[in-house]
């Protein structure tokens, strides 16, 4: 077993120089982002929701803030799974008994570089979860570098495979709403760029994706009020038309113009969109693959990993 290393501190706050803006990283747990305040035109607002006890001890890890998912976001089909002829077991986790949320967010992880306004921290299966070495094919590192600007957040991920494995990465946002105080919840728009969406039954996949104006008239903003959503999307589009770049997403309030922007790089080729039943937030939430497969197939998303080789993607959230 590889010696555990020192355990880094709960959290850790950051705040960009010059400004009001601030965040909050719980290195302790997950290295999620609690809170970030950013500057807009409106002025000094959080871009994140989260229940008051979510940095907490008794706060539930993917409840609120930017949870970092992996080595599968969302849900596997079964406890059980199988990767190159061997068999290997999960832990339930949602209302089904399925595995959910992968195998880092709920644990430790450790500072490697830390300044006023950024911090990476590191999270290896081996040491810092070795209970759970067993529960999938290799052991590997993911590495977070999170930076704080006056009016946006930034998040570099890179999964590291320490022997053959499957990979996928995700992240689960929670944007406020309404996006700014007092304003009408039920007009805030969220504006998608998908055009694909995946039948479900019972949150596990269906079939093969279809228009997306079957489930929701993405892509295009569209009212939640209403609308109650825990689905996938896929067939992104990049911001511009373009073949390559960043995919731009937005929470909207119609009657300010303010808004949440969260774009992130196309390695996220799919996105679930989730409502809460509170009401008081939307998830928006980039994946590598469409969740809930029975198997590792690469043509859903999936990344097979030699020893040494590497996944990794860019997400960032701004206020405009």
């Amino acid at each position: 077993m590889l010696p555990r290393m020192n355990t880094s501190p709960l959290s850790v706050s950051l705040q960009a120089a010059g400004s009001s803006a601030r965040a909050e990283i719980l290195i302790g747990r997950g290295c999620a982002c609690a809170s970030a305040i950013l500057e807009s035109p409106q002025g000094p607002r959080d871009v994140l929701w989260a229940p008051d006890d979510y940095a907490t001890p008794a706060g539930r890890p993917s409840a609120g803030g930017i949870p970092i998912l992996c080595p599968y976001p969302g849900r596997l089909a079964s406890t059980t799974m199988e990767f190159q002829g061997r068999s290997f077991t999960l832990p339930p986790g949602d209302q089904f008994g399925r595995p959910i949320h992968g195998l880092a967010h709920d644990r430790p992880w450790r500072i490697r570089e830390q300044t006023g306004h950024s911090v990476s921290a590191e999270f290896r299966l081996a040491i810092d979860a070795p209970e759970a070495v067993q529960s999938w094919p290799a052991d590997f590192t993911l590495s977070a570098s999170w930076t704080l600007h006056p009016d946006r957040l930034d998040l570099d991920l890179d999964l590291l495979a320490h022997g053959a494995m499957p990979a996928a990465l995700g992240l689960h946002p929670y944007h406020p709403v309404p996006v700014i105080p007092g304003a009408d919840t039920e007009a805030c728009q969220i504006e998608i760029p998908a055009t694909r969406f995946q039948p479900q039954e019972q949150l596990l996949p269906v079939g093969s994706p279809v228009p997306s104006g079957q489930r929701i008239a993405f892509p295009g903003r569209v009212a939640l009020g209403g609308i109650t959503l825990d689905d996938p999307f896929c067939g992104l589009l990049a911001e511009g038309g373009g073949s390559s770049g960043d995919i731009v997403a937005r929470v909207v309030d119609p009657a300010s113009g303010a808004m949440i922007r969260a774009a992130w790089s196309e390695a996220f080729s799919a996105c679930v969109i989730f409502t809460p039943p509170h009401r008081r937030a939307v998830c928006i939430e980039p994946y590598t693959v469409l969740p809930g497969q029975r198997t590792f197939d690469t043509a859903v998303g999936w990344r097979i990993l030699e020893t040494g080789e590497h996944l990794g993607g860019r997400y960032s959230v701004s206020t405009g």
